[in-house]
């Protein structure tokens, strides 16, 4: 991950001293000055950032130039060393100073903004931020939590995300290998169902279990097989329809030979409980992500994975699998202008992540086929791209605009958001922790 802090929030802090920094900051080495006067902003010309700046440091008054950086060592990655344009710098303004890098400092006295940053005037804390980002800031711990060392609030977000991946693993029981499969089919449904149909497809893995479509699976014809798990999942969720004069002659039919298949297998399988429409939300679903879609996939699924008793978690799953009829449809009513997969990318991505790599790692307790810290490294390593609010409001209050690009830190903003920063349990945070024993929070 790289910081991403820009340098312009650094010269604006330095340059509104007198709001951000106590009337005496001190330098890294304790010693206290004075800003007599920060200097003019040197936005045009090369060379330092504040050109004729005046501090006082033990009882002198120096005349001079600052330099604003984000890294105590910026100052070598510039190569400011030896350049006559920086010769006349009285002071070298950072925002974090790394104790343990071997560093090769200017002979100049430098100044860490983290160490002495001023949070009694918190509106113009939120003034700043709400400049930068456009919009009020949500963590409680901000902007407190910008005195706390980066490298605390990385190795923070990393605790977070082995918690959160010990969370996705704990859920498969892993005494059978048959209670780890059914947990993967339910896992899958849940998934498919997102936050507004969760409920009722989870409702659906239960009324058609594993066992249920493996018994199906070896008892009825193999060449039929999809078009009778897309009844058996339609008739069990209660959106299976009785043919009508609302529908086209094609839909009709399509119709009958499902009625036919639910109405056998009714007959021939222990089908006692059903869903029915009431169950499920429609109204501000996109088109795309209907019950009647997110339906017909999961038959799909289970008739060529979830049903067969060698399906295996190491299996890649075929998600562009679906008949031509739902790919063009959003019910029975509506047509879309073109055909569409029946599941988008990010939500491929969500299941991967979030059921198929946590089942194999939990099959890795047992089995040898990988070694569990393999596993768990793929996993936390696998590049982001995610967007969701929960990961701007971490990036940007906690990590200093620090991109969030790996699953692992991605997982573990969540846990951190989730379980934390929401509920204000700052206490049993090791940031929140820090600062209340500072005194910063309470």
């Amino acid at each position: 991950m790289k910081q991403t802090l820009p340098e312009s929030i650094l010269q604006l802090l330095w340059k509104e001293h007198s709001r951000y920094l106590p009337a005496q900051p001190k330098l890294n080495d304790g010693t206290p000055i004075t800003i007599i006067s920060p200097g003019e902003h040197n936005e045009h010309r090369g060379g330092p950032d504040f050109i004729g700046g005046k501090i006082g440091i033990d009882g002198m008054v120096l005349f001079g130039d600052i330099e604003i950086h984000r890294d105590h060592d910026d100052w070598q990655k510039h190569n400011h060393a030896g350049d006559a344009n920086y010769s006349q710098v009285i002071l070298h303004v950072v925002h974090e100073f790394d104790e343990d890098a071997e560093l090769k400092p200017p002979n100049i006295p430098t100044l860490v903004l983290k160490e002495n940053l001023d949070f009694s005037h918190r509106h113009f804390w939120q003034e700043l931020f709400e400049k930068h980002y456009a919009r009020s800031p949500e963590l409680p711990c901000f902007p407190h939590n910008l005195s706390v060392p980066m490298k605390l609030k990385r190795k923070l977000i990393d605790k977070m995300s082995a918690a959160r991946l010990d969370e996705l693993v704990a859920r498969y029981d892993i005494t059978s290998k048959e209670k780890l499969l059914s947990t993967v089919y339910e896992g899958v449904l849940d998934a498919l169902g997102y936050s507004e149909n969760r409920e009722p497809m989870k409702a659906l893995a239960s009324i058609l279990s594993r066992d249920l479509l493996m018994d199906i699976r070896k008892r009825e014809r193999s060449d039929s097989l999809e078009s009778i798990f897309e009844a058996l999942f339609l008739g069990a969720s209660g959106l299976l329809l009785n043919p009508s004069g609302e529908f086209t002659h094609d839909v009709n039919e399509y119709l009958i030979d499902l009625k036919a298949h639910w109405n056998a297998l009714q007959a021939s399988y222990p089908i006692t409980e059903t869903l029915s429409e009431s169950d499920w939300a429609f109204f501000r679903i996109r088109p795309l992500n209907t019950p009647y879609r997110r339906i017909a996939l999961a038959a799909a699924l289970a008739a060529k994975y979830f049903s067969r008793d060698d399906f295996s978690i190491y299996e890649e799953i075929d998600y562009e699998i679906g008949n031509t009829f739902w790919m063009m449809r959003t019910s029975f009513k509506s047509l879309l202008d073109a055909p569409h997969s029946l599941l988008g990318s990010e939500r491929k991505r969500a299941i991967h992540l979030n059921v198929i790599m946590p089942a194999r790692i939990a099959a890795s307790l047992s089995e040898k086929k990988r070694t569990v810290n393999e596993l768990r490294s793929e996993w936390s390593s696998l590049r982001s791209d995610a967007s969701a609010r929960y990961i701007d409001v971490i990036e940007q209050e906690l990590l200093e605009g620090e991109k969030i690009n790996t699953v692992g830190a991605e997982q573990g903003a969540l846990m951190l958001h989730r379980n934390f920063c929401l509920n204000r349990r700052c206490n049993e945070c090791p940031v929140g922790e820090r600062l209340i024993g500072k005194g910063l929070m309470q």
